[in-house]
Order: C-alpha cells, then sequence, then structure tokens
C-alpha cells in the first residue's frame, strides 16, 4: 500500500506589526483636528503671545478678531455715553451749555454706561477667540486652558497693599484734601465697586488676550511675535484711552508694554488683571471722594506731567516683584507639549483551533487609560 502524503499544518502567520505614526501621519492628524467644528488647542511649546497660533490655519482671523474688538469699543462707547448723557439731561445733572460747547463733565451715569461699554466689547473678544481663532474657553485665561485662581490671589495679596498706598498718597495733593460724602459720592464709590473691577479685566481681555495674541500669531518665532504683539496692542490700548497729553500717552502705552512682559512672563492674564484693578479701583475711589471725578478723567493737553513717571517706574517695579515671584512657582509659562506617540502592542496569533483570549482594551472599549492620569495642579 502506497504512503498517503501528509499535508503539513497550516502555520499561523504573523500578527501585522503597528509602526511609531510618522511626521507625514502626525500632521495628517493635526488637519483632522483643525478640520473639526469644535474648539482646538494652541500649537504646543508656545508662550502666551504665540498661543494663537492653532491647527487651524489662517493669518486673516487674527487681523478681523482685532478689527471687531475695535469696532465693538467704538460702537459700545458711543451708543452707551449717548444714552446716559440723555439720561443726566433728562434728569438735570448735566449742563446743555457746556455740553454743546464739548465739555462733558462725569457723573454715575456716564461712568456706568463707559464701564458697560467695555464689558460689552470684551464679550465680542471672548467671541473672536472661541469661534474665530478657535481655541477652547479656556485658553482665554491662560496658557494652562483655565484661570489660575489661587496665582491671582497671590498676585493680588502683592499689589493691592501697593496701590492702596500709592492711592492713599493722593491726599498729599491740596486738591485732594477736601473730602466729601454725599450722595453723588455714594453713588459714584457704588458704581466704581461693582463695575471697575470688571472693567479693568475686560480691558486686559481685550488688548492683552485677543489683541496681543492675534498680532503674535502673525509671527513664528516666540521672541518676535511677541514684539509684533506688543507693538500692535500697547499702541492700540493707548489710543483708546483718548490722551491728548504726551505724557499721558507715554503713561498709557508705558502701562500695555509692562502688561504685556507680565503675561509673557506668567503665561496668563490673571497678574495683569490683579495690578489693573487695583489701580483703576483705588485711584477712582480716592477721585471720588475728593470730588475729582471730572478732572480725574480729563487728558487733555497739559494734564500730565514728568509725575507720570511716579505710577510707571512703580508698575515696572511690580512685574519684576511678580514675574519672579512667578517663576519660583514654577508657572507654566508655554502651552502644553503633545503627548509622544505610542504604538499600539503586538501579539502573536493563537494557533488554530486554540482558545482566543480577550483583550482587556475588547472588554470595555472606549475606558480611559487609568495607567498614565493626567495631572492637574492649580500653580
Amino acid at each position: 500500500m502506497s504512503d498517503v502524503p501528509h499535508s503539513p499544518s497550516p502555520q499561523p502567520h504573523p500578527a501585522p506589526h503597528d509602526p511609531a505614526p510618522t511626521q507625514a501621519a502626525l500632521q495628517q492628524a493635526a488637519q483632522v483636528q483643525a478640520a473639526a467644528r469644535g474648539p482646538v488647542a494652541p500649537l504646543p511649546g508656545l508662550p502666551f503671545t504665540s498661543s494663537y497660533r492653532t491647527p487651524r490655519r489662517g493669518w486673516w482671523r487674527g487681523l478681523v478678531s482685532t478689527v471687531l474688538v475695535i469696532v465693538a469699543i467704538l460702537t459700545f462707547s458711543f451708543i452707551l455715553s449717548f444714552v446716559a448723557i440723555a439720561v443726566d439731561l433728562a434728569l438735570g445733572n448735566a449742563d446743555t451749555d457746556a455740553l454743546m460747547e464739548g465739555q462733558v463733565s462725569m457723573s454715575p451715569t456716564l461712568l456706568a454706561a463707559t464701564n458697560v461699554s467695555l464689558l460689552a466689547s470684551a464679550v465680542v473678544a471672548f467671541l473672536a477667540h472661541r469661534f474665530l481663532i478657535g481655541l477652547r474657553w479656556g485658553h482665554f485665561h491662560s496658557v494652562v486652558g483655565r484661570f489660575r485662581w489661587s496665582w491671582l490671589a497671590l498676585a493680588a495679596a502683592v499689589v493691592v497693599p501697593i496701590y492702596l498706598l500709592f492711592a492713599a498718597a493722593s491726599f498729599l495733593d491740596p486738591a485732594y484734601q477736601n473730602l466729601r460724602i454725599d450722595g453723588t459720592v455714594v453713588a459714584f464709590a457704588v458704581i466704581i465697586i461693582l463695575t471697575t473691577p470688571l472693567q479693568a479685566a475686560a480691558e486686559e481681555y481685550m488688548f492683552r488676550g485677543v489683541v496681543q495674541r492675534s498680532a503674535g500669531s502673525w509671527v513664528r518665532s516666540p521672541r518676535w511675535s511677541f514684539v509684533v504683539g506688543t507693538a500692535v496692542s500697547a499702541p492700540l490700548f493707548a489710543v483708546f484711552h483718548f490722551a491728548q497729553d504726551p505724557w499721558l500717552i507715554l503713561y498709557y502705552l508705558g502701562f500695555g508694554v509692562l502688561l504685556s512682559i507680565l503675561t509673557q512672563r506668567t503665561g496668563g492674564l490673571e497678574a495683569a488683571i490683579a495690578i489693573h484693578i487695583a489701580n483703576n479701583l483705588f485711584l477712582l475711589l480716592v477721585a471720588a471722594l475728593a470730588g475729582e471725578m471730572t478732572e480725574g478723567f480729563d487728558r487733555s493737553a497739559g494734564q500730565g506731567g514728568p509725575f507720570m513717571l511716579v505710577p510707571l517706574v512703580l508698575l515696572a517695579i511690580v512685574v519684576v516683584v511678580l514675574s519672579l515671584l512667578g517663576k519660583r512657582r514654577k508657572l507654566e509659562t508655554t502651552t502644553a507639549e503633545a503627548a509622544p506617540a505610542q504604538s499600539a502592542p503586538t501579539h502573536a496569533a493563537p494557533a488554530q483551533g486554540a482558545p482566543t483570549a480577550i483583550a482587556p482594551s475588547e472588554v470595555a472599549p472606549g475606558k480611559v487609560d487609568l495607567t498614565n492620569p493626567g495631572q492637574h495642579s492649580d500653580q
């Protein structure tokens, strides 16, 4: 009897090996993220001024955002100021002859209208950040994607005593020594306390938050991004204070430059907001108590002088102190680095007929990998 040829048993095919993602694959993934309708994160490793560079290409996004902020400030300011003056005229709190001569006195109604107009403009900036730039809401505040409340509290603990003493020094001026408390002063104080902190924060979100980063996104180099962003945001900040005195213009320009430096050094707006609030809040309260609100908002030629260098030097010192304090606390000053790509584990194919084990990832698809939880710290 002839031997029956024996057919060899089939050999198992080797499992396919998943190579690590190539640079092209990573770029494709970034393009997929950019095409998504939802918000995106900034590109990794960028400082604050460069953090409007995202997978969504388009230099026009920053330009349109800046134009929208400018138009919003002008529009809301004109409309609400007109309404406030009309209300003052109706209540007998404004002089028609003085208005015809271009003399506008600051009133509680006009102050409220001014602050509300800036808040409305900040809402426009907020929407531009989310829907034009396309970033997540949290990146409106800082490079870490959230508002760092503990850092704000620490910055406030530093700046509040300094600016409180600086504002109190105004009483050394004879013009500020005739204190009074009446209905108008109380109305001013209520409006200042309730709306001035929001107004100061709104200016930071518009000029340092949107305008500075919009202009900074036009340049790839982080260093030149900061130069361009500051060169656009600081002059606009000065222009929108409508000062006509060269010393006042210098002050507002320096104020904008120094706070741009601070946001870059600390990676967010929190410390700049603390300074801006303390400065405006205490100086306006002192002006209200002294009956000098109209004079305090007078920025015509001749109202400034070399004495404006004093608050500017004080601000520079505060910026240095907060920058060093932020460095000591190891604040994150750049956007999060991209997570390293990991290749999928390979498994040998089971022999034919052998029982197949169920991989853990097949038991509960979609579960979060708890072996490497993300860290979250409130710096």
